[in-house]
């Protein structure tokens, strides 16, 4: 009898040991992967250097601005920025670099428009990573650019990749991170922020809003329809809006409020190389106010 219970004893030793050391591998590897993920990014960003980034709303002069001179680099038929030419000639599958200033939002963007969630658990050198790397929509022309470009990345729990994206939710977080800059292999973008929300993705809902489906408008109206239902989803007022013709980029990530929760932020865009956009126009409508 002492013999059968200490087999059981031993038995259960055992199973629980193997338990441990499994859990601790899956655990180890999973927190590895993340900081080799990282490490990659960190080295990304020693081959770019320092670039002017918009660390403060006050940087942004509304009155004036100098288009930026960008020179490009040909690479296999493909004009590259020079400042992304050493990523650029890592991994082509690179289309540029998504920064949200005073956040840990600063990542490299893929995309692969005939296998578009390739980097969905896949690190910017090609390994398995439970992050992942951010990655635009197989539909969308990042560089065109369509008329929203939606980029998708992981909420993680450890605050990496798109896990800060979620604190948009509240209007405090908004005001200090209006500002969202995306800068391609082939153009420096500013953009402003207009709506935020959370929502879920429910295929067998006609009436849902699919965000994730509107690329291109084919008029006025479509386009005005996609940023009305965005601000209405809104859980306060953003009194910056877009119209027909602006440039949209949309993030998308997972939220856990539902089983398909997604948590979305939409910008517009309104500084291309440092320039302002319609930065024309609008020093004519003030002259004819002045008027």
């Amino acid at each position: 009898m002492r013999r059968k219970k200490n087999l059981i004893i031993n038995l259960l030793i055992i199973v629980f040991t193997a338990t441990f050391l499994i859990s601790g591998f899956y655990i180890g590897r999973y927190y590895y992967t993340i900081y080799r993920s990282e490490k990659a990014v960190s080295d990304l960003k020693k081959l770019i250097g320092e670039d002017d980034k918009i660390t403060d709303t006050n940087q942004i002069n509304t009155e004036q601005s100098e288009e930026k001179k960008v020179e490009f680099t040909d690479i296999d038929g493909v004009q590259v920025q020079n400042k992304f030419v050493k990523v650029y000639k890592k991994n082509k599958d690179f289309i540029g670099w998504l920064t949200i200033s005073g956040t840990k939002i600063d990542y490299p963007v893929m995309h692969t428009p005939n296998n578009e969630e390739y980097y969905l658990r896949n690190d910017f050198k090609k390994n398995w990573s439970i992050e992942g790397t951010p990655f635009a929509a197989g539909k969308c022309d990042p560089l065109k650019p369509s008329d929203n470009v939606i980029i998708y990345g992981h909420n993680m729990n450890t605050g990496t990749l798109f896990g800060e994206l979620t604190k948009y939710a509240d209007k405090g977080f908004y005001e200090g991170h209006k500002y969202i800059e995306f800068d391609t292999i082939k153009e420096d973008a500013l953009y402003e922020v207009i709506a935020t929300f959370k929502t879920e993705i429910d295929y067998s809902n006609k009436n849902a809003f699919k965000y994730y489906n509107f690329f291109d408008a084919n008029d006025k109206t479509e386009f005005d329809d996609y940023v009305k239902k965005a601000k209405e989803a809104s859980p306060y007022q953003i009194e910056t809006t877009a119209n027909y013709g602006d440039k949209l980029l949309t993030l998308s990530t997972c939220s856990y409020h539902k089983n398909q929760g997604r948590y979305v932020v939409v910008a517009k865009r309104i500084m291309v190389n440092n320039k302002l956009i319609n930065q024309d126009k609008d020093k004519k409508k003030k002259k004819k106010k002045k008027k």
